[in-house]
C-alpha cells in the first residue's frame, strides 16, 4: 500500500527539516556571536584610541598652563618692575613696535599685563605656587580675558581650580574617562563632535535563548552601530589632535617669546645700573633695548591673550594663524 510509504516520507521530510533548521538556527548563533563578537572589538579599540589622545592633548595643554602660570611668577613681574622704574619713556615711533602689526603696546597695554598679574597673585597662585590639573587645563585652554576676568564685586579667582568642570570639553579632557556607559562620554560628545552612539554596546559573545534568527539581526545591528562608533571615534581623535598640535605650537612660541623678553629685561637691567632711568637721556641703542623689551612684553600679552579654546571648549580657528604671526614678529 502506497499510504504508509507517503507517510513515511512526509514523516522523513519533516525530520529532515527539523534537522536543517535546527544547523541553521545554530549557524545563526555561532554567526551572531562572532559579528558580536567582532563589534565589541571595534568598540574597545576605538575607546582606547580615543582614550590616548585625551591624555596627550590633556598633557599638552596643561603644560602649557604651567608654563604661562611660571612666566606670571618670573619674566612678567620682572619687566613690570624694571620697566615700570624707567622714566619719559616715549612708546611712539619705535621701529621695534611698528614691525608687531598686533596693536600698539601702551600704557593701558602694561597696566593690563599689571592688572592680569595682581589677580593671580591674590588668586593664591603666587610665587611658589603650582596649579592643579583642571586648574592648569584651564589655564592652557583659556586667555586673560577668559580666565582672569574681574567681577563687579571682586578678583576672586581662587575657584581657578573648578574652572575645567564648567567647560565640558575641558572636564572630560582633565579626566574623563570613555568607559562604557560613563559620563565622559557624553561630555566629550558635546563639544568634540562624534561619539553620538556612545561606547555603552554591551555586546555579548554568546547568544541566550532559541530566537537564532532575531538573534543574529540584532548582532548585524550591533556591528552597524560599532562601525558608526569606530567613525565617530576618528573624528573626536583628528580634534584633539588639532588641540594638540596648536596648543604644541603655542608652548613653543611662548617659551621662545619668554626668552627673548628674560634676555631683554636682564639687559634692561644693566642699563638701569649703568646710566639711571631716565629714558630720553640714554644713547640710541640703549633706547632700542628698552624698545626691545616692550616689544618681547606685548608679544608674551599677545599670547596671554589668545585663547587656545572657546567658551563651548571648540578649537579657535584663527589662534594658529595668530600663533605664526607672533613667531614671525620674534624671528623677525
Amino acid at each position: 500500500m502506497p499510504i504508509p510509504i507517503i507517510l513515511g516520507v512526509i514523516a522523513g521530510g519533516s525530520a529532515l527539516y527539523g534537522v536543517v533548521k535546527g544547523v541553521k538556527g545554530a549557524m545563526d548563533h555561532s554567526e551572531a556571536s562572532d559579528l558580536n563578537g567582532s563589534a565589541q572589538s571595534i568598540v574597545n579599540a576605538s575607546i582606547h584610541q580615543v582614550e590616548e589622545q585625551r591624555k596627550t592633548t590633556n598633557a599638552v595643554i596643561s603644560d602649557y598652563g604651567d608654563r604661562k602660570l611660571r612666566a606670571f611668577n618670573g619674566v612678567i613681574p620682572d619687566f613690570i618692575e624694571v620697566f615700570g622704574a624707567l622714566k619719559e619713556v616715549s612708546l611712539s615711533h619705535s621701529t621695534e613696535l611698528d614691525k608687531l602689526n598686533l596693536g600698539d603696546f601702551s600704557s593701558h597695554s602694561l597696566q593690563e599685563l599689571k592688572n592680569e598679574y595682581e589677580l593671580l597673585m591674590n588668586s593664591g597662585l603666587g610665587l611658589g605656587a603650582g596649579l592643579g590639573g583642571g586648574a592648569a587645563l584651564a589655564f592652557g585652554a583659556y586667555n586673560g580675558t577668559m580666565l582672569l576676568a574681574t567681577a563687579s564685586t571682586g578678583t576672586a579667582i581662587s575657584t581657578l581650580s573648578g574652572a575645567a568642570a564648567t567647560n565640558a570639553t575641558l572636564a572630560w579632557l582633565g579626566g574623563g574617562s570613555l568607559a562604557a556607559g560613563g559620563g565622559g562620554v557624553a561630555m566629550g560628545a558635546m563639544v568634540l563632535g562624534g561619539m553620538v552612539a556612545g561606547p555603552a554596546i554591551a555586546i555579548f559573545g554568546h547568544i541566550m535563548g532559541n530566537k537564532a534568527e532575531s538573534a543574529l539581526n540584532t548582532a548585524r545591528s550591533n556591528m552597524d552601530q560599532a562601525r558608526t562608533f569606530s567613525k565617530e571615534a576618528d573624528l573626536t581623535v583628528s580634534k584633539l589632535e588639532a588641540i594638540e598640535k596648536v596648543a604644541t605650537l603655542a608652548n613653543k612660541v611662548f617659551s621662545s617669546v619668554s626668552t627673548h623678553l628674560r634676555r631683554a629685561v636682564h639687559d634692561l637691567r644693566k642699563i638701569i645700573e649703568g646710566e639711571g632711568t631716565h629714558y630720553p637721556s640714554f644713547s640710541r641703542e640703549h633706547q632700542d633695548t628698552v624698545m626691545q623689551s616692550v616689544k618681547f612684553a606685548q608679544l608674551l600679552k599677545a599670547m596671554i591673550d589668545t585663547p587656545l579654546l572657546d567658551a563651548d571648549g571648540n578649537l579657535v580657528l584663527s589662534t594658529e594663524k595668530r600663533l605664526l604671526q607672533i613667531k614671525e614678529s620674534v624671528d623677525a
